[in-house]
C-alpha cells in the first residue's frame, strides 16, 4: 500500500490498515494531545488522542522523514557491547 491508497481509504479503513500493518514507532506529548507514531508499508501516520477525554482528534500521514523530528530525540542510537 502506498501514502496515496492509504489517504483514499475512509477512516475506518485506515484505522484497519494502522492496526493489521503498522508498527509502533514512538510517542510524545503535545499540550493535552498524546500523538502515537506508526510505520505502515514506506510511510507513517500520526494519530492525536485528546488524553483528558481519550479521544482521537486526528490524524495525519506523511512520507518525509524530515518529519520525524520531534520523535528522534527520544531514540537511542547508541551501541553498547556486553
Amino acid at each position: 500500500m502506498t501514502l496515496y491508497q492509504y489517504n483514499d481509504l475512509d477512516e475506518a479503513e485506515q484505522h484497519e490498515a494502522i492496526w493489521d500493518n503498522g508498527v509502533h514507532i514512538g510517542e510524545r506529548i503535545e499540550g493535552e494531545y498524546r500523538i502515537i507514531l506508526y510505520q505502515i508499508f514506506s510511510f507513517y501516520v500520526e494519530l492525536r488522542y485528546h488524553m483528558e477525554h481519550n479521544v482521537l482528534k486526528g490524524a495525519r500521514s506523511f512520507s518525509s522523514t524530515e518529519q520525524l523530528k520531534p520523535y528522534t530525540d527520544k531514540i537511542d542510537i547508541n551501541f553498547k557491547l556486553y
